[in-house]
């Protein structure tokens, strides 16, 4: 039937399907040929994994966030008199950032101070009236009811007086918010409006802002199954918390290549968001002293996944995949290939952190894993760098 079905092909076809044939027949031959080649298996290069204590870390993304920010807003209406600050310089707790046009405030101090005087001069007159007419009551030269007015009359001057009172304090506190002075130390930001215009004071308007540089927050997320992992890490300790001193992440920016900047867990979120699956922790960097930790900056953080203990490390290299699963390669004492599932961990120091499935004395196939198959004799050749475990 082939014989056949090439007799009809032109000639090209059939010799660059006899050479796809050959090409087949000779990649799954090869293990068998190059062990018939070298009696003693197949070269390979192998490597012992190394152990070494390490602290395994898992990274995420995250960003910055003020420690203290506060918009500026008006308290009272009036015409922007004067800016005091310069964009973007630092400004102290309680220096004055702008003035409002104080005559208003100046003269409804003035109107209050003459009502206070008003109620102030009806009150006494009431009280003479009352004291005239509780004598009056008792010679018997005045009703009770008209004493009942009286009393009634007097009570509410006194009423008319607080009243008064009050209006002189709103007033002179209208006066103190048309100076707008800075509630935090740290930088400020642009002004939003100039001189000459009408502030209002509904507290919509933000004339500026005013961001703590230090310290400063980090914020990330975690999903469920890694917040499950730390928090049954904590509570192995005797530790049922994620905040505290020992919490300790390690963030660096989108440019740096090493874990610069060292702070510590301070939140932890009360619940799970519900439309990503995650809670919300926040870290806190007490050292900002640079100013590279911008708010609304990026970068990436990581935290401790487990104590540190001995692990096995191994080249990269050397895991393989198989579906969904990781294994490597690994040459057993009759220096037979045998596959192993493993649990990967980070990479450190250009090594693989490996978890689980090998042990301290597998030899680890490292280079010719595209020449070997499982069951398939080797010759194995320690690399340099692992002879000195043999």
């Amino acid at each position: 039937m082939q014989n056949r079905i090439l007799q009809i092909l032109p000639m090209g076809h059939r010799q660059l399907i006899n050479a796809s044939l050959l090409m087949v027949l000779g990649l799954l031959l090869s293990p068998v040929i190059l062990a018939a080649e070298a009696p003693s298996g197949v070269p390979v290069t192998v490597v012992y994994p190394e152990q070494k204590e390490v602290t395994e870390w898992d990274e995420y993304t995250g960003r910055f966030v003020a420690f203290e920010r506060v918009d500026i807003r008006a308290r009272v209406a009036g015409y922007l008199q004067d800016i005091h600050f310069t964009d973007g310089e630092w400004v102290e707790k309680g220096a004055l950032l702008f003035s409002l046009d104080p005559r208003p405030f100046v003269a409804a101090i003035s109107a209050a101070k003459a009502e206070q005087a008003r109620a102030a001069t009806n009150l006494i007159l009431a009280e003479q009236e009352f004291r005239r007419a509780k004598r009056l009551v008792a010679q018997k030269a005045m009703s009770q009811e008209e004493l009942d007015v009286r009393s009634a009359t007097m009570e509410a001057r006194k009423a008319d007086v607080e009243a008064a009172r009050s209006a002189l304090v709103i007033a002179e506190l209208d006066l103190e918010y048309s100076r707008i002075s800075a509630p935090i130390s740290g930088q400020i930001s642009n002004k939003k409006v100039d001189i000459g215009n009408l502030i209002d004071a509904g507290g919509e308007q933000v004339l500026t802002n005013i961001v703590a540089e230090q310290p400063v927050y980090f914020v990330f997320d975690l999903s469920e199954s890694n917040y499950l992992q730390y928090k049954r890490q904590r509570n192995s300790l005797g530790d049922d918390t994620l905040v505290d001193q020992a919490s300790t992440v390690q963030v660096r920016l989108l440019d740096e290549q090493e874990y610069q900047h060292e702070g510590r867990v301070d939140f932890v979120d009360t619940h799970f968001d519900e439309r990503t699956g995650t809670i919300r922790l926040r870290a806190l960097f007490d050292s900002n002293a640079d100013g590279l930790l911008l708010p609304g900056s990026f970068g990436r953080v990581r935290l401790p996944a487990r104590t540190p203990g001995l692990v096995l490390l191994i080249p990269d290299a050397a895991v393989m995949s198989d579906m969904a699963e990781k294994i490597v390669m690994t040459v057993d004492k009759d220096n037979l290939v045998q596959p192993k599932k493993v649990e990967l961990g980070a990479l450190y120091q250009g090594l693989r952190i490996i978890r689980s499935g090998i042990e301290a004395d597998d030899r680890i196939i490292t280079e010719g894993l595209l020449r070997v198959r499982p069951g398939v004799k080797v010759a194995p050749q320690v690399s340099d760098a692992a002879e000195g475990r043999l």
